[in-house]
C-alpha cells in the first residue's frame, strides 16, 4: 500500500465513526488484558507507527492499554524503547500472520 493511500485511510478513520469499543485479549505473560484503544498501522513506513502511537498514548488514562497493529519490522523493534520514553510499559509483541500486535500500558 502506498504511503498516500495509507494516509488517506488513516485520515478518513479519524474523521469517521468513533473507535471500536474496548475489547479483551489474553497476552502471553500478562494474561487477560482489556484493550482501551487500537491503532492500525498496517502499510505505514517508519516513523509513522511511532508517531501515531505517541498521539494515541496521550489520549489514554493511566493504566489503559493500547494495541498497535503493524507490519513494519523496524517499527516493531522500536516499540519497547518508545514505551520507556513515554513512561509506559511494553506488555507484549505477538506475531499475527504477516504483521504484529504490540501492547503498551500507559504508566509503569
Amino acid at each position: 500500500m502506498s504511503a498516500a493511500l495509507w494516509w488517506q485511510r488513516i485520515r478518513g478513520r479519524e474523521a469517521g465513526p468513533s473507535p471500536p469499543p474496548p475489547h479483551d485479549v489474553v497476552l502471553p505473560g500478562a494474561g487477560p488484558t482489556r484493550i482501551a484503544q487500537s491503532v492500525e498501522c498496517l502499510g505505514a513506513p517508519c516513523p509513522r507507527p511511532q508517531l501515531l502511537t505517541m498521539k494515541f498514548m496521550n489520549r489514554l488514562a493511566q493504566g489503559e492499554v493500547l494495541e498497535i497493529r503493524c507490519d513494519s519490522a523496524p517499527a516493531v523493534e522500536g516499540f519497547p524503547a518508545l514505551a520507556l520514553a513515554l513512561d509506559s510499559t511494553h506488555l507484549a509483541t505477538v506475531r499475527d500472520g504477516h504483521a504484529w500486535r504490540v501492547y503498551l500500558r500507559k504508566g509503569f
